[in-house]
């Protein structure tokens, strides 16, 4: 009576794989041709659709079809933001325009930890420079995506953490270090349930990553991911399918005729092989690939974007931009009594524009709108006699925002995957034309704007009203903008990076990066990004948390109750606004952990005068009760600390007004 329960998708799986020919398995794990970046073929007699797998973390990168999906906030905007929710949003976004182009996997979300400021690819990755932003943000990205029938990627695993030399360098990272700094996001991502994971091209302690028993065990069998590991393309270097390498992308030199005659022979046994099949279709058939109909060949050449993933991109936009300083409240600017000329300078602020990088990350959507465009087209903006200085020459804007009563000066840099960047500072001359132009204008009627990759230094800080930092903000750049500088938003960033005073100012040394002897040492352990300048009582420019509101706000009533801390927050000032609320922890003595760690933190969003009640629980995380301890090398365990421990409550990390102890005895 009644039917039988339905096999669960990893059931289902094996029972397909029993169906199958060795050349049927074969054919799955490794890639083919095709029209996406990546290709794996179907199976007809089976019923399995081929795999679309395509980039990437700020949108569908579109080749030879520019133009028809949505260039969104690179993923750092997205950590900027500091809300889970929007992570889903973005997720769920990008999600719905693969779907409809046909893509069945997103090579995202990116997720490593910002260890050098130079990396070429920080901004492909929403983490920033700490583990548990990464665990807060990831999962919305990943649930997003995957709740539109798209598997999404956790990359790269593990430690593509720079791009110099990253074909062939070997980091050298001790366990607690992993365990502690980069692995959490990766972890976050697989209990939110990720299909995939993408391995990196770099070794780690000799081994290459896509080949690594240590490191691909601690994913499968401590993490308990269930789904497959694909190289990334070209990152294949034997037939690793032992050491926990499931396809090889984007060919077959080792997982095609290779892997089918080890089968064959016995050296590699039918229940490896079967393992890597089942670990592709399980996701395949929880997103439901099996049960839709396949993508038809003219999907990848739809235009995907809609006025809803625009709106959404000005929202984000706008939610990450990051206001570094607002001397005497010059922002939000307000009507003026007389029509004020305003000088908008540099070109970025026009003619290059920066909302995307390059690489494997770049989309090219179907408009930019300039923050010229997005400026001078505002209701407010029109208050406004504007004017366009499009120039990155100090002497030609000098010459030009004469006369001028407030420039607003739009600066930023590129990077892209494959190379890191030269230097932290602006490049072209930059740096000279705000100083140029702060001089022209006047210090306190200058408003600097910043479109980059990561990290920059601010050597003219000190000569300007305001500074505003949106990393690469995506199509809707100019109006997300507007509506920051006029008031319509509130600046709702805060920085996932720490914005050092100079050039490696963490006193990193060759051995650290970028190398020696193909070498980078991870010597540093644990003091990565905040966490160095606070062992190390060093103020940078702007800290890590660091973001400005229009308004002000009000910490008190701080309880600790068991492991949740409770505080209240007031909106004291003039304008509704945003506030992330970070809680830090300090360890007691004699357990080697830097002096103050983030483990949580909530964005709130209030009206003049109206406050909130917070619970930030730190039993949920359980890096922020534990810490790993090396016992016998190299088995590891997490070993609870007892003792008390300081929390601090803020809104950014140097700035600590509410403290408690929580305490935990033996």
């Amino acid at each position: 009576t009644g039917t039988a329960l339905a096999l669960n998708p990893s059931d289902q799986a094996k029972k397909l794989v029993q169906q199958m020919t060795l050349d049927e398995k074969v054919q799955m794990l490794h890639g083919a041709g095709g029209p996406y970046i990546g290709n794996v073929a179907g199976n007809d007699r089976l019923g399995i659709p081929p795999l679309n797998l395509n980039d990437g973390p700020q949108g569908f990168r579109a080749r030879g079809h520019a133009g028809t999906s949505t260039q969104f906030p690179c993923t750092l905007a997205v950590g900027a933001t500091w809300d889970p929710n929007i992570s889903y949003e973005f997720g769920a976004a990008m999600g719905q325009e693969f779907l409809d182009k046909g893509s069945n996997v997103l090579l995202g979300p990116g997720m490593c930890i910002a260890r050098i400021p130079r990396c070429g690819r920080n901004f492909e990755y929403v983490s920033g420079e700490d583990p548990v932003l990464g665990v807060k943000m990831v999962p919305g990205i990943v649930t997003g995506i995957q709740d539109q029938g798209v598997i999404a990627n956790a990359k790269h695993w593990i430690n593509n953490n720079q791009e110099t030399a990253r074909m062939s360098e070997n980091n050298e990272v001790d366990m607690r270090t992993q365990r502690e700094i980069y692995l959490p996001p990766f972890e976050a991502a697989v209990k939110a349930g990720v299909g995939s994971f993408m391995c990196s091209y770099n070794k780690i302690n000799g081994n290459w990553s896509c080949e690594n028993p240590q490191m691909l065990s601690i994913l499968k069998e401590d993490f308990g991911f269930e789904g497959w590991v694909m190289s990334d393309w070209g990152a294949t270097h034997s037939l690793s399918i032992e050491a926990g390498l499931d396809q090889e992308m984007p060919g077959k030199h080792y997982f095609g005729d290779t892997l089918k005659n080890a089968v064959t022979s016995g050296s590699i046994s039918n229940e490896t092989i079967d393992d890597s099949v089942i670990r592709v279709l399980t996701p395949m058939i929880q997103m439901g690939l099996l049960n839709r109909t396949a993508p038809s060949a003219d999907d990848i050449n739809k235009n995907v974007t809609s006025d809803e993933h625009n709106a959404l991109c000005r929202k984000i936009a706008a939610e990450s931009t990051i206001l570094l300083k607002n001397d005497h409240q010059i922002l939000p600017l307000l009507p003026p009594w007389n029509k004020l000329k305003m000088a908008i300078v540099g070109t970025t602020a026009h003619s290059r524009t920066k909302t995307a990088g390059s690489g494997s990350g770049h989309v090219s959507g179907p408009y930019v709108i300039s923050p010229f465009d997005g400026i001078s087209s505002h209701r407010m903006g029109q208050a406004y006699d504007i004017f366009l200085v499009d120039t990155d020459s100090a002497d030609d804007a000098k010459k030009q925002v004469e006369g001028a009563d407030i420039a607003i000066v739009v600066v930023g840099c590129i990077s892209t995957e494959g190379a890191d960047r030269d230097s932290l500072s602006l490049d072209g001359g930059q740096d000279d034309l705000i100083s140029a132009v702060a001089a022209t204008v006047g210090s306190g009627k200058t408003i600097v704007v910043a479109s980059v990759p990561g990290a920059i230094l601010t050597p003219w800080r000190d000569e300007v009203a305001a500074i505003i930092m949106n990393f690469f903000p995506g199509q809707e750049a100019g109006n997300a903008l507007a509506d920051v500088i006029f008031g319509d938003a509130s600046p709702g960033g805060r920085l996932t990076l720490t914005l050092p005073n100079s050039e490696n100012e963490m006193k990193m040394t060759e051995s650290q990066y970028p190398g020696v002897d193909g070498v980078s040492t991870y010597s540093e352990k644990l003091l990565v990004g905040y966490r160095w300048y606070i062992h190390n009582g060093v103020q940078p420019a702007y800290p890590f948390g660091h973001g400005l509101s229009y308004t002000t706000w009000k910490y008190d009533n701080i309880v600790a109750k068991d492991t949740s801390i409770l505080f209240n927050i007031t909106n004291t000032g003039l304008y509704s606004g945003s506030e992330v609320a970070q809680l830090y922890l300090q360890f007691p003595p004699g357990y080697q952990e830097p002096a103050m760690q983030l483990k949580g933190f909530q964005k709130v969003r209030l009206n003049v005068g109206e406050s909130q009640s917070v619970t930030i629980d730190l039993e949920k995380a359980k890096v922020s009760q534990s810490i790993w301890k090396i016992e016998i090398s190299p088995s590891m365990m997490m070993k609870r600390v007892h003792g008390c421990r300081q929390v601090a409550i803020s809104g950014f990390s140097l700035d600590l007004p509410l403290t408690v102890f929580i305490c935990k005895q033996q």
